[in-house]
């Protein structure tokens, strides 16, 4: 026991748990992030879980179902604060990197896991409080797990392991489908990239210079010989967990008698999706998500680049693995493209095969450094480990040292028309008005408030787009209005300058929108009077109940 112990103390992993401690140390501020609209939404359906609700049908959502159960089990073991939903991302990383120091191990050497278990966590927690505890980036996860759980596959020596580790990353790839349906296609390159592994690291005879030459004629020859043994076991296992997780995901939904509206939120889905699957929408939005990605990405997309081009030495030959890394990447920017939107968090899927790549290029280039070799790699740590730091503390620290009150410090968090202060001060006015428990409707798309407000959706519809779009069921406006007039909140609030065409399908904002929902507008005007106007937030107090 005391030899295993000190064998798991050795000098690359006792580097990676110091590693791992002090990303985390340097990655603390990012508790202190508000809470932006997707993570509003993730998290009201979370609390919704918690007390009872069935999402779809009683808190209606167009994205598929872990992200929210994700959300309730870590409002269940941490609280149903801001500061817990942000801590999911301190506690996912430290899992990825040890993730990614396996494959890096895996695929080259220790110290090529190392770098990516360091190169993950700095582009990671650079991002900013949109992206961070996204679907995409809690998505990445169970990817590379699964990507881990394919080596394991392909190099176990029986054919019951084999089965086991290949039923292990079949159930993850389903999972991940469960956060979003493009994410189908990480699965399909995970199967194709396990076809092209060769089980340990044999492959002596690839060209140690060309990292490409990994898919030539001769190096893809190499597999056929080696793959057909315990091959079947690990597709049928693969097979067997992904149709595992789908169709038991889709059994718990249907006992919940969510599974008709889950189906239904896909097929509107796929329209909200069409709306820029055209040459111009396509190209403006892709033109700035590229911009904004070099600017968060640069150094990195430099290392990726340059690993074509970086020379391997002799003694070191490549692995095959890069085959299933290079797919992984691939599979990652295809997710991307599909959604056609290029928001900053459908890049995530990516960042975890070009850590990987940017690892090796690291330690290539400083394997060709012959002054100081040890003192110019610790200098580059240390610079990875500065763009954190700067990254994430200089905004943070004003606020955190007393120079700046939360409510200044949120204003400095801001996404177009969507201001952090601004929700703050609208939850803190209705939880001084309103029980918590209570309901609240918001027309807009603000659902953070319902979370930090403590407040109840008065509707199954946390934001108005299902309401105003013409794809969606035209009988849901109805629906909505019905359900108010049944039970009146407090308060309601309404949101102005909140252009988005590309989940509305209107030039017009939600104020404007609201003018030509008759029903909706007669039941504000006729129970509600206009209290306030907090930022974009107008805020509508319901009429004193006349004796």
């Amino acid at each position: 026991m005391v030899k295993k112990f000190a064998r798991f103390f050795r000098r690359d992993r006792a580097l990676l748990l110091a590693l791992i401690v002090i990303i985390l140390l340097l990655a603390l501020p990012i508790l202190t992030y508000p809470l932006g609209r997707d993570q509003g939404e993730f998290a009201t359906i979370g609390r919704g879980i918690l007390n009872g609700r069935v999402p779809y049908t009683q808190l209606w959502n167009p994205k598929p179902p872990a992200v929210f159960y994700i959300y309730a089990l870590v409002m269940a073991v941490f609280g149903r604060t801001a500061i817990a939903l942000r801590a999911l991302d301190l506690l996912l990383v430290p899992v990825m990197m040890l993730a990614l120091y396996w494959l890096g191990r895996r695929i080259v050497s220790r110290r090529v896991g190392l770098w990516a278990a360091l190169i993950f966590p700095v582009f990671y927690f650079t991002e900013t409080f949109w992206t961070l505890t996204q679907n995409d980036g809690i998505a990445a996860l169970p990817m590379t797990l699964a990507v881990v759980a394919a080596f394991k596959a392909r190099d176990a020596l029986s054919n019951r392991r084999a089965f086991a580790w290949a039923s292990l990353a079949g159930m993850l790839s389903a999972y991940a489908v469960w956060f979003k349906y493009p994410f189908a296609l990480f699965g399909v390159a995970l199967a194709a990239g396990y076809l092209l592994i060769t089980p340990g690291d044999t492959d002596h005879d690839l060209n140690p210079s060309a990292p490409l030459y990994i898919f030539s004629a001769r190096g893809l020859s190499r597999w056929i010989t080696e793959f057909w043994s315990g091959a079947n076991a690990s597709i049928a296992g693969f097979i067997f967990g992904g149709l595992l997780v789908i169709l038991g995901g889709a059994a718990l939904l249907a006992v919940q008698g969510a599974l008709d509206a889950l189906l239904e939120s896909a097929r509107v889905t796929s329209q909200y999706t069409a709306l820029t699957f055209n040459a111009d929408d396509f190209r403006e939005l892709m033109v700035t998500a590229v911009g904004y990605r070099w600017q968060q990405w640069g150094v990195l997309w430099l290392l990726v680049a340059a690993w074509v081009f970086v020379k391997r030495p002799a003694s070191e030959p490549n692995r095959t693995g890069w085959r299933l890394v290079l797919l992984w990447l691939l599979a990652g920017l295809l997710i991307m493209l599909v959604q056609a939107k290029g928001y900053d968090y459908h890049w995530l899927p990516m960042l975890p095969p070009l850590a990987l790549l940017a690892a090796d290029t690291v330690e290539k280039l400083l394997g060709k450094v012959r002054v100081f070799p040890r003192a110019i790699s610790l200098s580059v740590a240390a610079g990875f480990l500065v763009i954190l730091a700067a990254g994430v503390w200089p905004r943070a620290w004003p606020y955190l040292s007393g120079h700046e009150t939360q409510m200044a410090y949120f204003h400095h968090f801001q996404g177009g028309e969507f201001v952090a202060d601004e929700s703050l001060a609208v939850a803190n006015l209705l939880r001084e008005r309103v029980v918590p428990g209570d309901s609240l409707f918001i027309w807009g798309f603000r659902p953070e408030v319902y979370y930090l407000s403590e407040l109840n959706p008065a509707t199954r519809f946390i934001f108005q787009f299902p309401l105003v779009a013409d794809w969606y069921p035209p009988e849901w406006k109805d629906e909505a209005v019905d359900t108010l007039w049944a039970a009146m909140p407090p308060y309601t609030l309404v949101l102005q300058v909140d252009y988005m065409p590309w989940v509305t399908g209107s030039l017009e904002d939600s104020n404007t929108l609201l003018q030509a929902y008759t029903e909706l507008n007669n039941w504000l005007i006729y129970n509600y009077e206009f209290d306030t106007q907090i930022g974009n937030f107008f805020v509508w107090r319901r009429k004193p109940v006349s004796r």
